[in-house]
C-alpha cells in the first residue's frame, strides 16, 4: 500500500505537472506567435502605403527635413516670419516644393498651370488637416467642410452670392464708408498711423449688418468684445496650426491657450446665437402681423444673409440652428477679413504709385465732380480703372494666399 501511495504521490503527480506546464507553455507560445503574425499582417499594408507615399513624393524638390520632426522647427516662428518662410520654400522652377510636418508630406504648388489642375478638380475637395483648428469656431460650414456636405451646402448657398443681392446693400456700404472717412480724417495730421484697424472695423460693421441684419458699431466701439474675440481667435488658430506639438487636442489643453480660446468662442457664438434668435422672433412677428417693410424707412425690408438661411430652413431645407450659425460665422469672418486685406493692400499700392493714384482720382472726379452724393450700383460699373487697380492688387497680394487640400487619391502634376 505504501508503494502504491508512493507511486501515486511521487511519480504520477510530477509527471502530470510537467505535462500541464509544457502544454501551457506550448499554448502561450502559439498565442504569442499568433499575435505576432497578426501584428505583422496588419502592419504590412500600413508600411506599404507609407512606402508608396514616400517613394512618390521624395522626388519633389524641397528644403532639408530632419528625421521625425521634418521641417517643424522652421515653422515655429511669428506669423510674419512664417509667411516669409513659406514664400522662401517656393523657389523651385518645377512649381512644386515638398516639406514635412512633422512626418506628414506637404506639397506647395505655386505654378499657375499646376494650381489650376488642383483647384478646378471636382474630386480633390477635401480640406486639409489644418482646417480642423477652425472647427470649434466655424464648425463644418462652406469654408471648412468637404465631400457630400460641401457639395450640398454649396448648391444651397450659391444664390446668396448673386451680385443682385449686393445691390440692395449699397446704402450700407455708403453709410459705413462715410463714417470710415470721418475716422481717418481725424488722423490726417501728417504723422504716420496704422490704417489696418480702421479698415477692419469698417468691414466688420458692413458684413455684420449685411450678413446678420444687426448693427455692431465696431467703428464707434473700438473696445468691442466681439471684435477682440475675432482677432484673438484668428491669432490662436494660426499659432496652433504652425506648431505640430499643439495639434493633438489633449496637448493643446495642457500647453496651449485653451481657456482664452474658450472665452473667445463664448463671445463669438453667443453673439451669433443671439442674432439668430432675435431674427427668428422678428420674422415670426412680421409674418403674424403681415409687415414686410422697414419700420424706419418705410421701404421693403432687405434680406440679410441670415434671413435667407432662415428662409431656407423654413422651406424644408435641412438647416438646423447650428448649421445656420456655422454659415453666418464663416460669412462674417471671411467677409470682413478678406475685404480688409484687399482694401489695405490696394491703398498701399496706390501710395507707392502716385501716378496711378492720380488716374484713379481723375476717374472718380470725372464721375462725381464736386458732388458728395452717395455712390450707386451704376456708378460702380463705370469705375473701370479703379476696378483694374483693385484686381491687380488682389493678383499681387491675394487676400487668401494659401489654400490646402488633402488628397484621397493620386494627382498627376506634370511628371510628378
Amino acid at each position: 500500500m505504501d508503494k502504491v501511495s508512493s507511486w501515486y504521490g511521487s511519480s504520477w503527480i510530477p509527471t502530470y505537472a510537467q505535462h500541464e506546464a509544457g502544454g501551457w507553455l506550448s499554448q502561450f507560445g502559439l498565442l504569442t506567435w499568433g499575435l505576432l503574425v497578426c501584428c505583422v499582417a496588419a502592419l504590412i499594408p500600413v508600411l506599404y502605403r507609407r512606402w508608396k507615399v514616400v517613394s512618390t513624393v521624395e522626388c519633389i524638390p524641397g528644403p532639408f527635413a530632419w528625421p521625425l520632426i521634418g521641417n517643424a522647427p522652421q515653422f515655429n516662428v511669428s506669423p510674419r516670419e512664417l509667411f516669409k518662410t513659406m514664400v522662401s520654400m517656393c523657389c523651385y522652377e518645377e512649381g512644386l516644393s515638398l516639406f514635412w510636418l512633422p512626418t506628414a508630406p506637404n506639397v506647395f504648388i505655386y505654378k499657375a498651370n499646376l494650381v489650376e489642375i488642383l483647384l478646378s478638380s471636382s474630386k480633390h475637395i477635401e480640406k486639409a488637416f489644418g482646417y480642423k483648428f477652425t472647427h470649434p469656431w466655424l464648425g463644418l460650414g462652406l469654408l471648412t467642410s468637404g465631400g457630400t456636405k460641401w457639395r450640398s451646402r454649396r448648391k444651397l448657398l450659391t444664390p446668396t452670392f448673386h451680385f443682385k443681392i449686393l445691390e440692395d446693400f449699397v446704402e450700407v456700404f455708403n453709410r459705413q464708408s462715410v463714417k470710415l472717412v470721418e475716422k481717418l480724417h481725424q488722423e490726417s495730421n501728417g504723422k504716420p498711423f496704422d490704417i489696418f484697424p480702421y479698415i477692419s472695423r469698417c468691414a466688420l460693421d458692413i458684413i455684420c449688418e449685411t450678413a446678420m441684419g444687426v448693427t455692431l458699431n465696431a467703428q464707434d466701439d473700438t473696445e468691442s468684445k466681439y471684435l477682440q474675440a475675432v482677432s484673438n481667435m484668428a491669432s490662436m488658430i494660426q499659432h496652433r496650426a504652425a506648431r505640430p506639438w499643439l495639434h493633438p487636442d489633449l496637448l493643446y489643453r495642457i500647453l496651449g491657450p485653451y481657456n482664452e480660446r474658450d472665452q473667445a468662442l463664448k463671445v463669438l457664438h453667443g453673439f451669433t446665437n443671439n442674432a439668430i434668435k432675435f431674427r427668428k422672433q422678428e420674422r415670426i412677428t412680421m409674418n403674424t402681423s403681415g409687415i414686410e417693410t422697414d419700420s424706419v424707412e418705410g421701404k421693403k425690408r432687405k434680406l440679410a444673409f441670415l434671413d435667407l438661411l432662415l428662409e431656407y430652413s423654413e422651406s424644408g431645407s435641412q438647416l438646423s440652428d447650428e448649421d445656420i450659425r456655422e454659415e453666418v460665422d464663416t460669412f462674417m469672418f471671411e467677409g470682413h477679413d478678406t475685404t480688409t486685406s484687399a482694401i489695405n493692400w490696394t491703398l498701399y499700392l496706390l501710395g507707392l504709385h502716385p501716378s496711378i493714384q492720380e488716374k484713379v482720382h481723375e476717374e472718380i472726379d470725372g464721375l462725381f465732380g464736386d458732388s458728395d452724393r452717395p455712390i450707386t450700383s451704376d456708378d460702380l460699373v463705370k469705375l473701370k480703372y479703379l476696378e483694374s487697380c483693385i484686381k491687380e492688387s488682389l493678383r499681387l497680394y491675394p487676400s487668401v494666399p494659401l489654400h490646402s487640400r488633402e488628397l484621397k487619391e493620386d494627382l498627376q502634376l506634370d511628371e510628378y
